[in-house]
């Protein structure tokens, strides 16, 4: 039973059941970059073999990681693997297992659309949410269905980023949206200035010729 039905890793100096957040990353990233290259292949093949068969392999990956066992669940095996060199970052698994456990409903309904070869704006919908919340807990540590259990209240001793941690929390400094919205207008400009940069040069071209 120690392989089946058993969520989390017991490991030394926590009395709790914990996931390696290292490993979640990197399955979430390498989940987000095969689910868009198959929507891409959607607009670029014709044809959602692809999209389907990811979106079989994201509900085969929820099952095992929520009903089974985390650690042999195929994307989070491949995801150690990568970085199998980098210290752990052991974090509770309950939130972990709260978040999955959405992703799982999401597959489910997912799984739905797929046996009775529906295609809807729900459909879309859902794949385009399942990349956002992969896209944000590779990229930028963020675990939204962490952060949802967290606030059902529900008390937490360690999740990732220690976004639980709602105490001591750093002060964001507010004038970074200035200088933020001063790139932005910088870049605009230079995107503009470029554009008319090449059509004055085109306008030659055509002249001369």
């Amino acid at each position: 039973m120690g392989l089946f039905f058993n969520f989390g890793e017991t490991i030394d100096g926590y009395d709790y059941k914990v996931v390696n957040e290292r490993d979640a990353r990197a399955s979430a990233g390498i989940m987000f970059l095969f689910g868009l290259l198959s929507l891409f292949s959607v607009f670029l093949l014709r044809t959602i073999f692809w999209a389907e068969l990811f979106s079989v392999t994201f509900i085969i990956e929820f099952i095992v990681r929520v009903v089974f066992n985390t650690k042999y669940a195929p994307y989070m095996m491949l995801g150690n693997l990568i970085v199998s060199n980098q210290q752990p970052d052991w974090v509770e698994a309950r939130p972990k297992q709260f978040a999955w456990f959405l992703g799982l409903i999401l597959g489910a309904i997912m799984t739905f659309y797929i046996l009775f070869d529906k295609i809807s704006l729900i459909r879309l919908a859902i794949c385009w949410l399942c990349l956002f919340l992969l896209f944000v807990e590779s990229v930028f540590g963020i675990c939204l269905g962490c952060i949802l259990y967290r606030k059902l209240n529900i008390k937490v001793e360690n999740c990732p980023g220690d976004v639980c941690e709602i105490e001591n929390k750093p002060k964001y400094d507010k004038r970074k949206l200035i200088y933020l919205l001063l790139f932005a207008i910088v870049f605009v400009l230079l995107y503009f200035g470029l554009e008319y940069w090449k059509f004055e040069n085109l306008k030659e071209v055509i002249i001369i010729d």
